[in-house]
């Protein structure tokens, strides 16, 4: 499950399956072994991630691995990778995240301990000759309490010594509004969030001006910030409808947003007057098919440079002709694969460029827009054969309703597409959405001779209001149906075998796992769930403090636990209060330090199982959250899901593992299970 809303590998019993299919899937998998990828060229640390330019455009800060955990290095622009130093040394798991600030002095290191996303801010000084006990920049934490999270909120380029940021230490379960000294580390009180206010948008200096609230009816409003108060609401949106991505416009006098308030279907770029809350619409999808994604804006002067919209394909609508003509001189260097703007300087005449596609998990280049000199700085899994690699296919299906739903079918190489195992990949969230490029889980799966099915079921994102309001308290229905008639569809074409059909997902995709197993049962021969919940009561009632701000949108949406007219529809969603149906193996991933699908959400579901001494294999990773950040439990985690699948759908194996995987795999099979509460 994504943030800020809600978002959301591995059971089974060794030789569960009969010997006779296990002899037939075995001389499946021989026949592929040539051809099979080493599972660490998919899920070990990639060779750099997240390339950062530092605002005057010396500097590129990016993620590699040290010491088998990805830090920050730092390399001059123009030098190779390889003369890049490291700036930051963790032993446990990679930093969440980094900023620079706008006088490229310093760099905003952003860390939690475990997976319990309660993060804390580093500031790390390039400026000061480096720690002689470390040789690592002079790094100094901003204080702040435990358990309490700070995060980056804006860089103002008026204030370049501050930083705003959001802290939730004086309530947990709002993020009041503080300004920075970044020289000093000293927090001065900026906004207390005493209205339970989500969104908080300031100017471009750096002046809070509006925020946005959600309303007793699962709406939203938007309202002026004046002083301490607030004013009257200068704009409302109902339930089905939204708005965000609010940036001002240079003057401060408007700002930009997306919203697809009124009659339209898709979101769109508006433009609103703070003051009377007047809205003027600007552009939407050219081709009427899908939501406006983005908005792009110079770093240099704050001014709208161009639009993105996602459809089955990235399409990029460019409203300045210096930044139009430079993409599509860097469209003509790489034909056929997508080019994407990772990163520019603060004056917008260095750009980083990330080149990828289906079969490319992509490649960084460093872009001189005034020399027009491109420059290769690095891949992100250069030694994956891409030949071996499968095409992703845009497709479309009808479900139960009639409801067309989108999706992508990554098919094997070199094997016919005829009655092939299929593994089923619904995304997390459920308020996001599966997108073109490389996937590497899909990837590795299609290598292994699965077909692989992601589908975008009703409230993915992206695709207009209707279709997200049609997933509207359809947890474990219509939304589980859009999965269902997706297999309905590979099987009549001829694709997939109906006997040896598998579901997998992490978040809302593992709850859809266990919705699978336990209201399809007849459909699933096995199901995998990552971190997904199995009681919608126990979900709903252990959100984290600090997404009290769109509680209502889990009210809406999914249900409310206090509400009797709600009760027995969420009991009969709730994968847990089904298990009688469940006759399907099941693998279950958790991390323990999940602040958002806690360890009872697994911990009920696999309890439930071994009562009725079904098939069920439970991992555990004591130091993980939402998502396996350490390369060592993700690769452990995959080797249980591959092993898991290849007994049960007859998918192909690489048998051989490292010692030290093996070791990891075992520590994660030793799960306790806790007593759970499995009220309603």
């Amino acid at each position: 499950m994504a943030q800020p809303c809600l978002a959301l590998a591995v059971l089974a019993l060794w030789g569960w399956m009969g010997a006779g299919c296990v002899k037939k899937m075995g001389s499946a998998q021989s026949s592929q072994a040539s051809d099979l990828i080493d599972r660490e060229l998919f899920f070990g640390n990639p060779a750099l991630a997240s390339p950062q330019i530092s605002p005057d455009g010396r500097w590129v800060a990016f993620l590699k691995e040290k010491d088998g955990i990805l830090n920050v290095h730092l390399v001059a622009w123009g030098e190779l990778l390889g003369q890049a130093r490291a700036i930051t040394a963790e032993k446990a798991r990679p930093p969440a995240g980094f900023s620079w600030t706008r006088d490229s002095r310093y760099l905003l290191i952003s860390q939690d301990s475990g997976g319990d996303e309660n993060y804390r801010l580093r500031r790390l000084d390039l400026s000061l000759p480096a720690d002689p006990a470390t040789g690592l920049p002079v790094a100094q934490e901003v204080p702040l309490k435990p358990g309490a999270r700070a995060m980056v909120m804006a860089l103002p380029r008026a204030r370049p010594g501050e930083a705003l940021i959001q802290v939730n230490e004086r309530d947990e379960k709002y993020f009041d509004v503080e300004r920075l000294s970044l020289e000093t580390l000293q927090r001065t009180p900026v906004w207390e969030n005493k209205e339970g206010c989500a969104d908080i948008i300031a100017d471009l200096d750096g002046k809070v001006r509006m925020v946005t609230r959600m309303t007793k009816d699962g709406g939203t409003e938007l309202m002026r910030v004046e002083g301490k108060k607030l004013s009257a609401p200068i704009l409302k949106v109902s339930w089905q409808e939204s708005m965000g991505g609010f940036q001002f416009r240079p003057g401060n006098r408007s700002a930009y947003l997306e919203t697809n308030l009124g009659q339209e279907d898709l979101s769109y770029l508006a433009e609103i007057d703070p003051q009377t809350g007047k809205l003027v619409k600007m552009e939407s999808d050219p081709l009427g098919r899908v939501d406006l994604s983005r908005a792009a804006f110079s770093e240099a002067t704050d001014e709208l440079v161009g639009t993105v919209y996602f459809d089955d394909r990235k399409r990029n609508y460019w409203k300045d002709k210096g930044f139009e003509e430079d993409f599509l001189y860097l469209r003509k260097q790489f034909p056929n694969q997508e080019v994407g703007l990772a990163d520019m300087s603060g004056n917008d005449r260095r750009w980083v460029i990330l080149i990828s596609g289906d079969t490319d998990p992509g490649t960084y280049y460093l872009f001189d827009r005034d020399q027009r000199q491109l420059v290769l700085f690095g891949a992100l899994r250069p030694d994956l054969p891409k030949e071996k690699l499968a095409p992703m296919v845009p497709l479309r299906y009808r479900s139960s309703d009639g409801l067309e739903i989108p999706a992508y079918l990554t098919l094997p190489v070199g094997r016919e597409a005829k009655h092939l195992p299929l593994l089923v990949m619904p995304h997390g969230g459920p308020w996001a959405r599966d997108y073109w490029g490389y996937n590497g889980t899909a990837q590795f799966f299609a290598n292994r001779g699965l077909a692989v099915l992601q589908p975008n079921f009703r409230q993915s994102t992206g695709y207009g209001k209707k279709f997200y309001a049609a997933g509207r308290h359809e947890w474990g229905g219509k939304m589980q149906d859009d999965l269902t008639w997706g297999v309905k569809d590979l099987v009549a074409r001829g694709i997939a075998d109906p006997k040896r059909v598998a579901i997998y997902g992490g978040s809302y995709g593992g709850y859809a796992a266990l919705a699978g197993l336990a209201f399809t049962p007849d459909l699933y021969a096995a199901g995998a769930s990552f971190v997904g919940p199995s009681n919608l009561f126990t979900l709903l009632n252990s959100i984290p403090p600090y997404w009290e701000s769109v509680r209502r949108q889990f009210d809406y949406f999914v249900g409310d636990p206090q509400n009797e007219e709600d009760v027995s529809r969420l009991k009969a969603q709730s994968p847990l209060f089904s298990v009688e149906r469940m006759k399907a193996p099941l693998l279950v991933v958790q991390g323990a330090n999940d602040p958002r699908v806690k360890k009872a959400e697994s911990d009920q579901i696999v309890e439930a199982y071994r009562k009725k001494g079904q098939a069920v294999e439970y991992l555990l990773a004591a130091d993980e959250g939402h998502g396996f950040a350490r390369p060592d439990n993700r690769m452990a985690a995959m080797l249980a899901l591959e092993r898991f699948l290849h007994r049960h759908v007859g998918s192909a194996l690489q048998k051989d593992a490292p010692g030290w995987l093996e070791t990891k795999l075992k520590v994660l099979q030793q799960a306790p299970v806790s007593s759970s509460n499995t009220s309603h």
